[in-house]
């Protein structure tokens, strides 16, 4: 028996590798390619000892103008995460706390628009920008991404306010507290946890956003996902600058989650939705 246990448990640690290889060879791989030489890069098999340099992420961000799509990335992702936050979350409130007709339909409406592909909006928007100068620019970036983060965030945070018992909103109102002041000062405070989850949601659902900046933008307002297609040229493909890109790219979120890592947790434990 105890010889059995001690096999089972060989064969999980063994298969726990086996996942973590597959999980972080991509990035290793990605993050290598950035420093070598381009006949590095190209190497087959790939190269695991060589002489690093910057050369990629100099050609990228300074030679190739990445640094401007960069922030782009950043204003877009960050401008359309609280505007998405900031209708998304009283809009959850109200469909946990009151009772109204059709509010369940509405809720439903909500999540139906993460359903449809993309491509189903991508030509009408299309159009109506070209048509209404928005075409280009990062405002219509912000208001797509947000529209896309919007039901994320009255989906997650509805399970978070449904967690908190009504009866502390009526406390404080029995205390003096109107509905809207019992609403910041001490249910958002309780609801911390959820709305931290909700903003990682949100900041690497539109940092990573390729559709709309791909078919929305040009040149101006074009962010990272959508600039790295240029190293696609008639020349070849640009391996090593691109991997320079792609981890610029994962260095942002990647940081961010490990530095929020104990709320994401205590976000995603607190708001589970109950049967």
């Amino acid at each position: 028996m105890r010889n059995r246990k001690r096999l089972i448990r060989i064969l999980l640690y063994a298969l726990l590798l086996i996942v973590f290889c597959v999980y972080v060879t991509p990035i290793w791989y990605i993050v290598t390619t950035s420093f070598k030489l381009e006949r590095d890069a190209y190497a087959i098999p790939p190269k695991v000892f060589f002489v690093p340099t910057l050369a990629n992420y100099f050609d990228a961000f300074s030679g190739r103008g990445m640094g401007h799509n960069f922030f782009n990335s950043l204003v877009v992702s960050s401008v359309s995460s609280v505007l998405a936050l900031l209708l998304g979350t009283p809009a959850a409130y109200a469909l946990s706390r009151f009772e109204f007709k059709k509010k369940e339909s509405i809720f439903f409406w909500f999540l139906s628009t993460r359903m449809a592909p993309f491509i189903l909006a991508g030509l009408p928007v299309y159009l109506l920008s070209k048509q209404i100068g928005l075409y280009d620019t990062r405002t219509l970036l912000v208001i797509m991404d947000m529209l896309i983060n919007l039901a994320w965030v009255v989906w997650m945070m509805r399970s978070f306010f449904d967690d908190i018992p009504p009866d502390i909103d009526e406390a404080c109102m029995v205390d003096g507290c109107s509905r809207t002041s019992a609403l910041f000062r001490v249910i958002l405070p309780l609801a911390t946890p959820g709305l931290v989850a909700s903003t990682i949601f949100c900041l690497i659902m539109s940092w990573n956003e390729y559709f709309f900046a791909m078919i929305l933008t040009s040149f101006n307002a074009q962010t990272l996902p959508a600039a790295i297609s240029s190293f696609l040229t008639v020349y070849g493909l640009l391996w090593g600058q691109m991997a320079a890109a792609g981890t610029v790219i994962a260095i942002p979120i990647m940081v961010f989650v490990f530095f929020m890592q104990k709320h994401i947790i205590r976000g995603l434990t607190m708001g589970a939705v109950k049967s």
